[in-house]
This record gives C-alpha cells, structure tokens and sequence, in this order.
C-alpha cells in the first residue's frame, strides 16, 4: 500500500493527538489524578481475615451520634432505652454488623473483595434514613425496652426484641431475626405481636433496602470502565423493572404496576435485594444527591425498599413477614439461586437474546477457571473456542471477499465506461456478478452472524466481578489497562498497541474487495481504534488480542491452502498438456 505525502500527515497528526491526550485532559481538569496503585495481592482469591474492632474504629459511626441520628427519625425513635454496643453475624467472606438500638443493619464488610489499594475490604456503610432493613411505619414509634439482644453460640444469627407504642399509644411486640444462610443471603423476619386490647393497625408498613452507591465511588476507584448504578425490582408477574438513580424524580419515584416479589439496587458489581415472601404492595424509593466530581456531574446513594398497605394485628395475635436478602456480588450462580430472575439485573449487554448469551458465556468462563486455574487462562480458551466455532463462516467471507478481489479490474472498467450513467452502471456490475457467480454481500453476511456473539463476549468481560483485582502475566488487574510505564503522562498498554499492530497486519492479509479510496480509509481504522479503545480493561483487550491472533492464523493458513491448489491445478495442466 502506498504512504503518499497526505497518509503520512494523518498518521502524524494521530500520534500527535494520542499522545498529548491524556495531559491534556489531566491540565483541563477531565481526569482525576488516581492514587499510587498498591502492588497486586500474591493470591487471587484469598481471603482476608476480618478486621478487629479497634481497626474499624475509623469508618465506624459512633454509637451515641447513631441512637442521636435514629431519635431525630420522624419514623423511628429510640428514647430512655440504654444504648447497646452493636452485634455482628460473620461469613467466610462478610460480616454483617447491626445496630441493636434502633434495629437496623448498620453495616457490611465483604472480606474477598476489596477497594482500590488491595487490602482494605469494600463496606456497604452509607444508608439512608431510618436504615438498612429498618422497619417503619407511617407514625412515630417509641421504643420503650429492649427484650432481648443476642446471637446464637455460633454467631450466624441474630435477634433483637423490642417493646414499643406507636403514636396513638398503642403497644407492641417488635421481633427482627437475622440467619446468615451463606456468605451474602440472610434470612430475614419481623414479627409484630399486639399486646394491647384493641386491634392494632397500621396504614403504611415498610422495610428499607441496603443503601448502594456507584462502584467507583465505593470503592474510590478511579478506573471504572461503564459504570452504572439502578434500583431494580420484579413484579409478582415476573417483569424486571430497571431505573437509573440519576433519572428524573417523575420516573425515579414512578408508580408501579402489580405487586413487588423482590426489589433493591445495584451497581456494576454489586447488588442489594429484598425478597419478599408475601409481596409487597408498593415501593419506598429513596436517594440522596451528592457534590459534583471530577468523574460525575451528579451521584447518588440510593436504596429501594418496599412496603404493606392497611396491614391490622388483632389484640393478642402476632403477624409475621419473612424476607430473603441478598447483599453481595453479582455472580450469577449466587444470583440464580437467590431467585431466577435475579441474574437479569447484571445487565450485561444489550438486553434480549445479547444479555443471555452474556450470561451464558459468563458462566462458561467461570466453569473454564475452575478447570485451568485462571481466569486469564480461561479467556484465551473461550476465544480460541468461539473462534473455531466461526471458523467455517471467516473462511467463507475470506473466499468470497477474495473472489470480488478479483472481479476489481473489470469493476473498475465498468465504472469508467459508464461513468456518466449510473443506472446503467449499476446494471453492468450486477451482470457480472451473475456471471461470476460471486455474492456481493458473501464477505459481510458471515460477519454479521459473528457480531452478536463477540459483542455478547466483550460485555460478559467488560461487567464480570470475578476479573477485578485478578493477575495474570504482567497485567495486574483484569478489570483495569495492563498500564506498565507511564512516560510523559502517557500510559503504556501493551495489549492495546499489540492488538493495533495485528489488526495492520490483518488489513494487509485480507483480501481487498474496496476501490482505493476506501482502502485508504480503512487503514486509519487501527490508529481510530487504538485512540478509542487505548483505556479498556485488560481482559478485554487480552480478548482482543487473541482474536486477531487467531484470524492472521486464519487467513496464512487460507493463503497456504489456496496456493497448494494452484499449485496442483497447474501440475494438472501440465499432464493434460
């Protein structure tokens, strides 16, 4: 291909713009300084002992200002009640901490995961009034005693029983009980006994969903490749319902349709649900904005809870409900068990048939790390897979994109011919193509086939949790750029300048069907790429890589076949001759 005097200056001003970029940005204020990055843990996947109590002094609240913040409640208040030091419940991987004095889940400690230097844990520890899993009505409570405040011997449940007078007077029995039942669902239960004479009722009986924020803001990670933060819910019908926190206050507290089986929020990597065994009859949607950042123009905490309408306890009866929360990753086995619905608030892809597939190709690179031990292992090894599964379809588009490769001369005298009559034109090409046999449309159409799936494969990498923080070779973390050096604020990514340099050497083996001046076009598309795609996590662009790998592979091996026939049909000639 000819590199005439105007190619040269595209090239140059690309790298140019390429590389005073990222400065540049940097100077305007666009991009945020990250933190130093810690180095990589020498294990993927060990856990790490909880913190002791004096260690997580810092980001805990202080017991008296949280009793100050809960008697300032409108729904809940706790008054001449002793305060009580908080009680924990403990997994593998989470503890769950709860605040016995206005009986709410005050915090979550995920020991596997952890925030952007490696080795302190992600906590959910913001919420929103009255708190996570509080119970609540539409008056005020007065607790007037605390019964019982205690976990079991092995320190998987939990369960606080208080007194209480609602604002007509009435008493009441309030019973919570916690069971962890694995390392991110708890089994939830409220009971509300009538200890007075008089039936008792409430118009409006709610529970509060954990608070979420957006992962990055989180976890303090400036690197967050498609964040997303939403409230989801799932109608009794089975309709999943999804609202962006930032949407307008019409749709954020739009009204709902039917009964809620379960509700809560997420993020790119971690969800928050409430299942209901008796359906809730609305939501309780609640946010909260916060200042503007470098990244966002507007962020929120957000929870979903949900609530009973016109719930009555008779005198001496007691009413129960029962829950089943989740609060953890979003890996789709632990969300499938939680409920079957549950996985589809991943949102991995573009919904429909492409978030299936995601789905589907999550769960098969799981099952691949389980077999070969790693995860960037197991992203070679389903790209070679999908590769050959395509491989039959690339090679019919090579061979058919060779075939007009060679109808190009007299294409190109048709066009000249008839230059000054398309129609005619136009009719004269397609002539020839039926003589030739050829398909214009041959070297797209198996293309077109291939784009659901590796666009269905690039999400399910793009949004797996299991890939954050994960090593592999020189690359330190799979959800981030495998940055080695920096020079002149310039990041070095080698996979991302690797796969520009193989999709150069691809253009150069494909079989040009274009006229010269797309051709010319086409060549910029790598410098394009490389510009657009230079930040992408590195198990991504390991993906990439291996791709374009594999079709130069492809396309040498077509080109050695195609000319051992040639060979053979001239040996033939030759003999006949």
């Amino acid at each position: 291909m000819k590199f005439d005097k105007e190619t040269i200056v595209v090239f140059c001003i690309c790298a140019v713009v390429l590389v005073a970029w990222t400065p540049f940005c940097k100077y305007m204020g666009w991009i945020k300084e990250a933190p130093p990055a810690a180095p990589a843990p020498t294990q993927q996947t060990a856990p790490v002992k909880p913190a002791k109590p004096a260690q997580l002094a810092s980001v805990q609240k202080p017991a008296a200002a949280t009793v100050k913040e809960a008697a300032k409640s409108k729904k809940v208040i706790a008054e001449k009640v002793s305060i009580l030091p908080e009680q924990k419940i403990e997994g593998n991987f989470s503890t769950f901490t709860f605040n016995p004095n206005n009986g709410i889940l005050e915090k979550i400690s995920f020991l596997k995961y952890f925030q952007q230097d490696y080795k302190t844990p992600i906590q959910f520890k913001e919420n929103l009034p009255p708190g996570a899993l509080a119970v609540f009505g539409d008056t005020r409570w007065q607790v007037k005693e605390i019964v019982d405040n205690s976990t079991d011997s092995s320190a998987k449940s939990y369960k606080l029983v208080r007194k209480i007078t609602n604002a007509a007077g009435k008493p009441f029995t309030l019973t919570q009980k916690w069971q962890l039942r694995d390392d991110y669902v708890l089994d939830y239960s409220i009971s509300i006994k009538n200890t007075g004479n008089s039936e008792l009722k409430f118009p409006s009986l709610s529970v509060m969903g954990t608070g979420l924020l957006p992962f990055s803001i989180l976890t303090e990670d400036t690197q967050i490749n498609r964040e997303s933060n939403a409230i989801d819910y799932c109608t009794e019908n089975g309709v999943l319902e999804c609202i962006s926190t930032d949407d307008d206050e019409a749709d954020f507290n739009a009204a709902t349709k039917g009964k809620i089986r379960w509700c809560g929020g997420s993020n790119k990597y971690f969800a928050t649900l409430i299942l209901a065994e008796k359906a809730f009859d609305k939501l309780v949607p609640k946010r909260k904005e916060f200042p503007k950042t470098a990244e966002y123009d507007k962020h929120y905490l957000a929870a979903l809870g949900g609530s009973y309408q016109n719930v009555s306890v008779s005198a001496g009866t007691e009413e129960t409900f029962k829950f089943k929360c989740y609060n953890g990753p979003k890996i789709i086995s632990q969300l499938a068990e939680f409920d079957k619905k549950a996985p589809e608030i991943m949102n991995l892809s573009w919904g429909g048939p492409m978030d299936w597939i995601a789905e589907k190709l999550l769960s098969f690179l799981v099952f691949l790390k389980e077999f070969c031990g790693s995860y960037g292992w197991s992203i070679i090894i389903i790209t070679i897979i999908v590769r050959m599964l395509f491989w039959p379809i690339t090679q019919k588009a090579n061979k058919s994109m060779k075939r007009m490769q060679k109808l190009q001369p007299q294409m190109k005298e048709i066009r000249a011919k008839y230059k000054d009559d398309p129609q005619t034109m136009n009719a004269k090409v397609m002539e020839l193509y039926r003589t030739e046999k050829v398909n214009p449309l041959g070297g797209c159409l198996p293309i077109l086939l291939q784009i659901p799936v590796f666009i269905a494969l690039y999400s399910t990498l793009n949004g797996a949790v299991e890939l954050r923080q994960v090593p592999f070779w020189w690359i330190q973390d799979l959800a981030k750029p495998d940055t080695v050096a920096t020079v002149l604020g310039l990041a070095i990514n080698p996979l991302i300048i690797a796969m520009t340099a193989l999709m150069v050497l691809q253009q150069r083996l494909t079989p040009a069907a274009m006229d010269p001046a797309q051709q010319k076009m086409m060549m910029f598309m790598p410098i394009m790429m490389l510009f657009m795609l230079y930040s992408l996590p590195a198990g991504l662009t390991l993906y990439w890589t291996v791709s374009q790998s594999l079709a130069i592979l492809q396309l040498l091996l077509q080109k050695r076949m195609d000319s051992g026939e040639k060979d053979q049909l001239v040996k033939k000639r030759l003999k006949t001759a």
